[in-house]
């Protein structure tokens, strides 16, 4: 510490220790912060990728599994009722085909009405 004698007239020796530790941390502080928050930036970029990879994989496992219980259930019900898959595939095609003939018998008999409403008072109408 000889380097410090002159500046010891000026100032006590023990204030002046005190402020150059002070200084030394801070400068030390400002030096080491900037790679420290690379290196906590690179270590939370790093552990953000290992969780995205293991839901990545346990969201493919989970579909998996939902895609096997969906197939074992229909699998299942085509035991039960003695029922293919082709044959669960034609009844719901029919079912289709059935409601579509019912919507427009429907149509067609409440339009036939509509017309016959008309035809019963078209004398009445005045023009």
């Amino acid at each position: 510490m000889a380097a410090f004698e002159e500046i010891y007239d000026y100032v006590e020796k023990d204030t002046f220790k005190r402020y150059f530790r002070l200084a030394i941390f801070i400068f030390a502080y400002l030096i080491f912060r900037k790679y420290y928050s690379q290196w906590a930036g690179k270590r939370q970029t790093e552990h953000q990728l290992r969780i995205d990879a293991e839901e990545k994989a346990k969201k493919a496992e989970r579909e998996a599994e939902a895609q096997r219980e969906i197939d074992e259930k229909l699998n299942k019900e085509a035991q039960e009722f003695g029922w293919g898959k082709k044959t669960r595939k034609n009844v719901k095609v029919t079912e289709m085909v059935l409601e579509q003939i019912a919507l427009e018998t429907r149509q067609r008999h409440q339009s036939a009405f509509d017309a016959q409403e008309d035809a019963d008072i078209e004398d009445l109408l005045e023009d």
